[in-house]
C-alpha cells in the first residue's frame, strides 16, 4: 500500500466525536430537581385528600346527624306504638256513638255568615273536619249546574263516622253522608223544611242526602233528592 492510499484512507476515517453539551454536575442539577417535583406533588395530593375528609366532617356536624342511640331508641318507640296498636288521643280519631267536640251545630247557609268551613279533602274521610274527596265529586255531578269541587263543605249530614260532603247552592245546601255498613245514622238536627232521603248503598251501608233550606225559604232541589240518592248510592 503507497502513500497516496493511506492518506485516503485517513481523510475517509469518522471525526473524532464532538466535546459533551453538559457535565456531571448538570446531570446530578436536574435529577434533584425531579425529585423535589414528585414530592411537592404527593405532598399536594395528600393535601387534598385531608381537606375532603375534614369536609365531610364538618358537613355531618352541620346537618345534624342523629346519634345511633337516639335512632334505636325511636325505631323501638315506634315498633311499640305499632304493637299497641293504639292511635293516642287523635282529636280526628272517629268517636262511635258520639259527636265530635268541634262538630257545629250551625248548618252553613247560602250567603250566611259562613260558620261551616270548606274542609280538606280526603279520599276515604270520615268526620266533620275533612271533606270526602270521592263522595263531593260524585255528588257535584249529580246536582244542576257547574259545581267546582273546591268549594266543598262537609256539610249538614255529617257525623264522626260518615264519610261526608256538600254544596251551597242556590237557597240553601244540598249534602250527602255515606255511612259504613252496621253504622246506625246519627248526624245533627237539622233546621224547618229540610228535605232527607235514605238509600242503601253497595256496600251495604246507607247513604243519606239532606237538602237544607235558607231561612224561611224552600229545600233546594228537594223534588229530584231521592233522583240524586239512588244515582249516588250504587258507587259506595
Amino acid at each position: 500500500m503507497d502513500e497516496q492510499e493511506l492518506r485516503s484512507l485517513f481523510s475517509a476515517a469518522p471525526p473524532d466525536a464532538p466535546p459533551p453539551s453538559f457535565t456531571r454536575d448538570d446531570v446530578v442539577r436536574e435529577s434533584r430537581r425531579q425529585t423535589v417535583r414528585r414530592r411537592n406533588r404527593i405532598t399536594a395530593g395528600l393535601g387534598a385528600v385531608v381537606l375532603v375528609v375534614a369536609g365531610f366532617g364538618v358537613y355531618g356536624v352541620v346537618s345534624g346527624g342523629t346519634p345511633g342511640s337516639l335512632t334505636a331508641a325511636k325505631s323501638d318507640s315506634a315498633a311499640q306504638s305499632d304493637a299497641s296498636g293504639q292511635p293516642g288521643d287523635n282529636p280526628m280519631r272517629p268517636q262511635v256513638g258520639g259527636e265530635s267536640p268541634n262538630f257545629s251545630s250551625q248548618v252553613p247557609q247560602q250567603g250566611g255568615p259562613g260558620e261551616g268551613k270548606t274542609g280538606q279533602l280526603a279520599e276515604g274521610a270520615s268526620g266533620c273536619e275533612q271533606v270526602d274527596g270521592e263522595l263531593a265529586t260524585a255528588l257535584a255531578g249529580e246536582l244542576p249546574g257547574h259545581v267546582d269541587t273546591t268549594q266543598a263543605v262537609p256539610g249538614g249530614a255529617c257525623s264522626t263516622v260518615s264519610r261526608s260532603a256538600g254544596f251551597p247552592v242556590p237557597g240553601g245546601e244540598v249534602a250527602a253522608a255515606a255511612y259504613p255498613k252496621g253504622i246506625p245514622e246519627v248526624f245533627k238536627s237539622q233546621p224547618a223544611g229540610t228535605v232527607t232521603s235514605r238509600v242503601g248503598t253497595a256496600s251495604g251501608g246507607v247513604l243519606v242526602l239532606v237538602s237544607v233550606p235558607q231561612a224561611g225559604g224552600a229545600a233546594p232541589y228537594a223534588g229530584q233528592l231521592d233522583q240524586f240518592a239512588h244515582a249516588l248510592a250504587p258507587r259506595f
